[in-house]
């Protein structure tokens, strides 16, 4: 059998998937109500100036930064790297040869596809540091750590973005060359 198996991707992005739910339908969507419907950070994908951010932090009061805190700061904890290696995996398994192709995609393409999702990841721990010291040093805001924060968001919005898409238009080739052999053998 070759690593990895079509089912651990499954499972892998399934997962990925779930934790991403229980993230924005519970923990975000809860701040959202907190702060008068203000979206929170983790979503911005035009990122938040300082002033955005003073505003948010203070609209949704001590309780909430203390929620921000924990539970979501604690679950989105686990999101970054189980996503890249959900994303990871699956795009290392579309491009195994005979997926999308006969040959073997260039191993330096497969690479260089594995590191979008990479990249997303670290940005998005990233991006979590930076909120959780926004929330401990809360009122003193640091204005870089916003603007970084803030990068930080943008970049994982278009890099997550752009794995999607590229996980999209790989699995539609592979499905394609499934059916096609299916049809003509």
């Amino acid at each position: 059998m070759q690593f990895p198996s079509g089912f651990l991707v499954a499972v892998l992005l399934t997962a990925s998937g779930l934790l991403w739910a229980v993230i924005f339908f519970g923990p975000l969507a809860h701040l959202s109500r907190l702060s008068g419907g203000m979206t929170p950070f983790d979503i911005r994908p035009w990122g938040y100036s300082y002033a955005e951010a003073r505003a948010f932090l203070e609209a949704i009061g001590a309780e909430g930064r203390a929620y921000y805190a924990s539970p979501e700061l604690i679950l989105d904890a686990f999101y970054p790297p189980l996503y890249a290696v959900s994303r990871g995996l699956a795009l290392w398994w579309l491009t195994m040869p005979g997926r999308i192709r006969k040959a073997p995609v260039p191993l330096k393409v497969r690479w260089a596809l594995i590191a979008v999702p990479i990249l997303m990841a670290t940005l998005d721990v990233i991006e979590n540091g930076c909120i959780a010291m926004m929330l401990w040093t809360w009122p003193h805001l640091s204005n870089g750590v916003v603007e970084i924060s803030s990068l930080a968001t943008q970049v994982i919005i278009i890099s997550g973005a752009l794995t999607e898409m590229l996980m999209a238009g790989l699995a539609v080739v592979w499905l394609a060359r499934l059916f096609a052999r299916r049809v003509y053998d």
